[in-house]
């Protein structure tokens, strides 16, 4: 785990990185990185960690964040189902850039098959040097469902990154479509950033999981359709007839988080191709660029999906959102869209 003297854990079992001055906080997003470490998946494996490497020197981040699948022990791409070991590597290249990361689990980090459980591997990503994991509390669905505070000198909150287990797949493997974020965790979530914004009415939280929530759709629909309300940022809908790998489960996520107006932003990867960015209700939805070369067929030789993303969060509570591609493309092409604004945006709480 994670050591610094400026990183601790308060009382709630909430990690706390302290800022130092008005410094911002830069956040790198990472997902989708589909490592494999196994004998059919090398040289996928060896571009993912050229990118991974590129993008963390590019960005210079405070700290990183993984938003799911991250590890793919899927024996027809890797030859291995080993995921204890696709774990172990992985944390051991993170620690070689000496930044902080963070991670949350997708659908295939501990595939049907898999060598160790989600508990397990819990066990193994807080073991990095550099890691920050918590399982979570015990009676919630996932595991890894956790809170990072941004305080200041004082302790005083300023922004609080909640992390969640969006889940695998409903109830039970791929035919059952994929999960999402439960009630249970809806409820935590909003308890456990109610009680940080009475300490702090300014403060200012994100939402960082795997799976994207029906909003995504919902918002890129209504801004085909002319909605003004929606307010697009930056990327496109990559994935074959817009296609969103959304669950068909019922999910308060999204309406609760916008009846409390905390959450800011939210965060999620799982579609690879796509990269969107929108606001919508108040609230800044956004996919993360994805890194994959082997998850999906044919993707090694596709590019303006794969990068990643920044969050630059300020001392006075405002937030910037930019893609950082891998290479100097990203896609702005948007369906039923005449035209389109880039997306560096300043926004404020």
């Amino acid at each position: 785990m994670y050591q610094d003297s400026n990183f601790y854990l308060d009382a709630d079992s909430n990690f706390s990185i302290k800022l130092k001055g008005h410094q911002p906080f830069s956040i790198l997003q990472l997902t989708d990185l589909h490592l494999g470490f196994g004998p059919f998946s090398k040289k996928a494996d060896g571009l993912a960690l050229q990118a991974v490497s590129t993008l963390i020197k590019r960005a210079a981040p405070s700290l990183i964040i993984l938003t799911g699948d991250s590890i793919f022990p899927f024996w027809p791409r890797s030859g291995t189902l080993d995921n204890k070991l696709q774990a172990k590597k992985l944390t051991d290249f993170l620690d070689t850039f000496e930044i902080p990361y963070a991670f949350v689990f997708g659908n295939h980090d501990v595939e049907m098959g898999a060598k160790a459980s989600k508990q397990e591997i819990a066990q193994l990503l807080m073991q990095g040097n550099y890691s920050i994991f918590s399982c979570g509390p015990a009676q919630l669905n996932g595991v890894g469902n956790y809170i990072i505070k941004l305080v200041n000198e004082e302790n005083v909150p300023l922004c609080a990154l909640v992390m969640l287990d969006s889940g695998m797949y409903g109830d039970g493997w791929f035919f059952s479509g994929f999960d999402c974020i439960h009630s249970c965790q809806t409820a935590w979530c909003s308890t456990a950033l109610r009680s940080l914004k009475s300490q702090n009415p300014a403060l200012t939280a994100f939402a960082f999981f795997h799976m994207p929530l029906a909003q995504y759709k919902t918002a890129y629909e209504q801004m085909k359709l002319g909605n003004k309300d929606v307010t697009y940022h930056f990327g496109s809908i990559g994935e074959p007839n817009d296609y969103f790998g959304i669950s068909k489960n019922d999910c308060d996520f999204f309406q609760t988080a916008e009846k409390d107006g905390i959450l800011k932003g939210m965060f999620c990867g799982h579609d690879h191709y796509n990269t969107l960015s929108l606001t919508y209700h108040g609230i800044r939805l956004t996919y993360g660029m994805s890194v994959d070369y082997l998850g999906y067929s044919g993707i090694g030789k596709r590019y303006t999906q794969r990068g990643g993303t920044v969050l630059t969060i300020q001392s006075d509570g405002s937030f910037y959102i930019a893609p950082l591609p891998l290479t100097s493309v990203v896609s702005t092409f948007v369906r039923g869209k005449k035209s389109s604004d880039s997306g560096n945006v300043k926004e404020t709480s």
